[in-house]
């Protein structure tokens, strides 16, 4: 008969060979250092650059639990928000419960209160999960396996319910209070296992974990803002993800100190990797960001004498689907202005309209294009 695991505690640094990943290691923090340069070297501000790479952590980690939405949906959705399905909702209430987390890290550490409080904002409303006690740990035994699959049959059970409290306490001190001399991005993978072991939740459990990243990343100063995700690779090899997270839960009673430290070491190569392909990725998203702000900068120019524009073309840059009534919202300019501007724009091929007469929406292709890569 299967039973509830029981974790190892925290820390686990005697099982932990930094021998086995210090190349990847020593890769990861340079490129992360290298995409921390190039974010704030940046003419765009970072909060619009990171925008549309904040929604796409969002879609990417939402995708992972089994949502079809895409950016192509959500950048419709940011012009018409009332053409709205559960897995947009999903999306939102992933992307509010990180703003939420960076909000509350401001007043309080990576503690159960805060992933808590995340918790209830991710199952807000009409989504999957709804009615699982968001917010609170659960109280029930809870397994995980393939759809339609028994508590027998199930791939994982977590602990026992009544020694979650216990766990992520446990968890929280390590978080705040790490007595191993680890560096963090391996302390982060340590960190992020042991919480998808634990699963504290009813649901919600991969994305909140995975929200632990970058605000991580961030409380730890390794980043400007919790803005580098790495959902993204985790989806593009996730059932490699799965294995190496579920190959951890081996009885500590029965293995051998050397066949745990073989799994926990194989898995943080593979997280720390997860953070170089990430990284890489992100920065040529920002040289290829940067470098059409540039152009795009210099192209309007020739066209448009207003300073105003810089205001204009960075709205387009945060929305690259758009109507007229989004750039209202934040810049001040007569509205037949505006569509005046915005059919230069569209003669000279910067942007692309839907041609409609009312509620016209446009649609920068060139960045759009960039983000679908």
């Amino acid at each position: 008969m299967k039973k509830p695991y029981v974790p190892l505690k925290l820390p686990i640094d005697n099982l932990i060979n930094i021998n086995e990943f210090i190349n990847e290691l020593l890769e990861a923090n340079k490129l992360l250092g290298i995409y921390e340069i190039l974010l704030n070297k940046s003419k765009l501000d970072p909060k619009l650059l990171l925008a549309p790479i904040t929604l796409q952590e969002a879609i990417q980690s939402t995708r992972i639990e089994g949502t079809q939405v895409t950016l192509d949906d959500m950048l419709e959705y940011g012009v018409d928000e009332s053409n709205k399905n559960n897995d947009i909702q999903e999306v939102i209430n992933y992307s509010n419960a990180l703003r939420l987390g960076e909000d509350l890290l401001k007043r309080l550490p990576i503690s159960t209160r805060l992933i808590k409080e995340m918790h209830k904002i991710l199952l807000a409303g009409d989504v999957r999960g709804n009615s699982r006690n968001p917010g609170e740990f659960r109280t029930i035994q809870n397994f995980i396996g393939p759809e339609g699959c028994t508590i027998q049959t199930a791939s994982y059970i977590p602990p026992e319910p009544q020694l979650v409290p216990n766990y992520m306490s446990n968890l929280e001190k390590y978080i705040n209070e790490p007595t191993d001399n680890l560096n963090n991005l391996v302390r982060i993978a340590i960190i992020h296992a042991q919480f998808e072991t634990i699963h504290p939740f009813l649901d919600g459990n991969g994305r909140i974990g995975r929200i632990l990243i970058p605000l991580f990343l961030y409380d730890k100063e390794l980043v400007s803002a919790p803005n580098f995700f790495i959902s993204e690779s985790l989806e593009r090899d996730k059932y490699k993800y799965y294995k190496l997270l579920n190959d951890l839960r081996v009885d500590p009673e029965k293995a051998t100190e050397e066949v745990l430290a073989d799994k926990w070491n194989t898995w943080i190569k593979f997280f720390v990797n997860a953070i170089t392909v990430q990284a890489n990725k992100n920065i040529n998203l920002i040289n290829s960001i940067d470098n059409l702000y540039n152009e795009v900068l210099d192209k309007s120019r020739e066209l448009i004498s207003n300073n105003k524009l810089i205001d204009i073309i960075n709205v387009m840059f945060e929305k690259p689907v758009f109507n007229k009534k989004n750039i209202l919202e934040k810049v001040s300019i007569p509205s037949s202005t505006l569509g005046n501007y915005l059919n230069k724009l569209e003669e000279a091929q910067i942007i692309y309209s839907d041609g409609k007469i009312r509620n016209k929406r446009y649609y920068f292709y060139d960045l759009i294009n960039i983000l679908r890569q």
